[in-house]
């Protein structure tokens, strides 16, 4: 059991990349142009959006728009993208184990919806990269400048190697502002946050430029607000079972192979970002199959139910008309419960001792569809019935379970916008 969650632990750190849809007020002007009101699907991004989803009203079908169809994006009151070519360091590293030894500069240009902070003379706008955080400059008649988070290691005297800090921005602001002593000032003060160069950049603005105008801001929107969310239901289907008899004597050549209709709850943990989610459930099924004993007639036949408890990790991504399509792995454990004897015999411990085929080490993995409240899946689990074998048997297993499901989400929408109440009249 402890191998098996070490197992699905890892799975979820190397993949841990469901998307719910919710809708936001916003707009969008494509390439050509064209603007379109309506309302967008908020991903709450950390990373440069993938692609975005737009409906005209609340009842229409969406339509799915690639960064390159489009020139801007913004939600209303809330988080602003502009689709522009920006060079791009990809040497900057803040992580430990891609630090290289030291300074190395890689700067491609790369076309994306960038977040803009502030609008004006003098643009400040942000990628967030899974390496590092990066800062651009844009202001008319001047070469775009890129502030970016970046650590190296460096060779002490003693000859080891020890990180440092490659991230100058002071420098590069302090020569992109040696003429504006107002900035200039106000630069040794700036910490590397997006409201500190927002505040230095807000004031280059008001005190260095012709019009004498700060412009727009946006950095207290620029924070993604959603938090983990709930979400739970029943789920009911059917599981084909192949567990064949290894045992000796093999009285049958199958101890489980058949149809079981099956039906339990289910809960999604959804992680802020919405691209991920840590997934539960517990189902029963009635089965039939065959026990052993050392004293009497080898084997009994016996009913009982079946208990099993999963946790995993599921990824949704987006279809046309507000639909998803779903993946995911994920471990099972089973219990015999209640089991009653239906032919031969056998002692009450022998009953109570009956356990199912342990799973194998390689996880479940599950393919489904989504919409809305409900979701259809299909999924494969595979049993190593002896409970050992070589290195091979332990990982694929000798027997296997197929399973279609259908779920339905109980409850509201936890990341739904919450109506409006109107307030108790007077008396």
């Amino acid at each position: 059991m402890l191998l098996r969650l070490l197992l699905l632990l890892f799975f979820s750190c190397i993949t841990f990349g469901s998307l719910a849809q919710v809708y936001e007020p916003g707009w969008l002007v494509r390439s050509n142009g064209d603007t379109l009101r309506g309302e967008i699907e908020n991903g709450f991004w950390r990373e440069p959006p993938p692609f975005i989803h737009y409906r005209a009203t609340a009842g229409s079908a969406s339509q799915l728009f690639q960064p390159r169809q489009l020139r801007a994006v913004q939600f209303t009151g809330g988080r602003y993208f502009r689709y522009l070519a920006l060079p791009v360091d990809h040497a900057a590293h803040t992580h430990l184990d891609r630090l290289e030894r030291g300074l190395h500069y890689d700067v491609q240009t790369d076309s994306l919806l960038a977040e803009v902070l502030v609008e004006g003379h003098l643009s400040l706008l942000r990628v967030r990269l899974p390496s590092a955080t990066h800062y651009f400059l844009l202001q008319p008649g001047h070469p775009v400048l890129e502030l970016s988070e970046r650590q190296y290691l460096r060779q002490l005297a003693t000859g080891s190697w020890a990180t440092a800090d490659g991230n100058n921005y002071r420098g590069q602001l302090g020569t992109y502002f040696g003429t504006c002593p107002a900035a200039f000032a106000a630069l040794q003060h700036t910490a590397f946050t997006a409201d500190d160069l927002t505040a230095v950049v807000l004031t280059y603005n008001e005190q260095c430029t012709p019009a004498r105008q700060a412009g727009r801001h946006w950095v207290a929107q620029a924070s993604p607000r959603r938090r983990m969310a709930l979400r739970g239901g029943v789920l009911a289907g059917g599981r084909y079972h192949h567990i064949p008899n290894l045992g000796v004597p093999a009285a049958v050549p199958c101890v489980d192979c058949g149809l079981h209709p099956f039906a339990g709850l289910y809960a999604d943990l959804l992680q802020p970002g919405r691209v991920s989610a840590f997934t539960g459930e517990f189902s029963l099924q009635r089965f039939q199959s065959q026990g052993f004993q050392f004293f009497g007639p080898p084997t009994f036949q016996y009913r009982a139910w079946l208990g099993t408890a999963r946790l995993g990790v599921r990824f949704l991504y987006p279809l046309p008309r507000e639909q998803q399509v779903l993946f995911g792995f994920g471990y099972e454990l089973a219990w015999v419960l209640a089991p009653v004897v239906t032919a031969g015999t056998a002692t009450a411990d022998e009953l109570k001792s009956q356990e199912y085929a342990p799973p194998a080490l390689l996880p479940h993995f599950v393919l489904g569809w989504r919409q809305q409240r409900l979701t259809i899946s299909a999924d494969a689990q595979l049993y190593n019935v002896e409970g050992g074998g070589d290195f091979s048997q332990r990982l694929f297993g000798t027997g296997y379970a197929l399973r279609l499901a259908t779920a339905y989400r109980l409850g509201r929408n936890p990341d739904a916008p919450k109506q409006p109440t109107s307030a108790a009249g007077g008396r």
